[in-house]
């Protein structure tokens, strides 16, 4: 399990733990236009309109292009992870290599990461989570819109706030490992409990 994973796994805890507070998917689209709403199935988001040289790439993708971390999207052997599919934007450097790369929001200029879970004997896949990462100095503004939308937090901590409600958590922090930056991740409560499998990883 990765550092971010273990994060979330303790964060998602401790908001259970001290009750509600109300969110709404309004949430989404202040955070940035464009931006996938959890939920969505997997072919409308890989349909979202990215600026041109930008595309998602999926572990489960058989035409990977070239890419300048290809541990980035390594296919997950762990049990239960063909149920789970992860992704996130890339960018053409200009020599057909690829590289992580952000999309406009409201936080800035921030990487996109995604992870689609199976639901249903279809083998429909739904955004289960989606990560925004940007510039720890857009953490004021980022906890302030949070705030002004969602109320007081549920859940604080040392580089940590955190909301819920029936359907949506969502939460901001800093991974010790990334000190200049953090992440907003908001996610479908009963499509996360579908990817808590024994052996699967969650890599925001």
């Amino acid at each position: 399990m990765t550092v971010r994973s273990r994060f979330w796994t303790l964060a998602a805890a401790a908001i259970a733990a001290s009750g509600p507070a109300w969110a709404d998917q309004k949430v989404v689209r202040a955070l940035g236009d464009g931006l996938p709403q959890p939920g969505m199935v997997f072919e409308d988001v890989r349909a979202m309109k990215l600026a041109p040289g930008r595309r998602i790439v999926c572990e489960s993708d058989t035409d990977k292009p070239r890419l300048a971390n290809p541990g980035l999207m390594k296919v997950q052997r762990s049990r239960g992870a063909d149920h789970v599919r992860r992704c996130a934007v890339f960018a053409d450097d200009g020599t057909d290599t690829w590289s992580i790369a952000g999309v406009p929001t409201a936080l800035g200029e921030a990487r996109l990461w995604l992870i689609f879970v199976e639901q249903g004997a279809q083998g429909r896949y739904r955004l289960a989570q989606f990560s925004l990462w940007g510039r720890n100095a857009e953490w004021d503004k980022a906890a302030g819109l949070l705030g002004a939308m969602l109320g007081e937090p549920s859940t604080r901590g040392h580089q940590l706030l955190g909301w819920q409600d029936e359907q949506h958590e969502t939460l901001m922090f800093v991974d010790e490992k990334y000190p200049d930056e953090f992440a907003v991740a908001v996610g479908d409560v009963r499509l996360r409990k579908l990817m808590r499998s024994p052996g699967t990883a969650i890599r925001e």
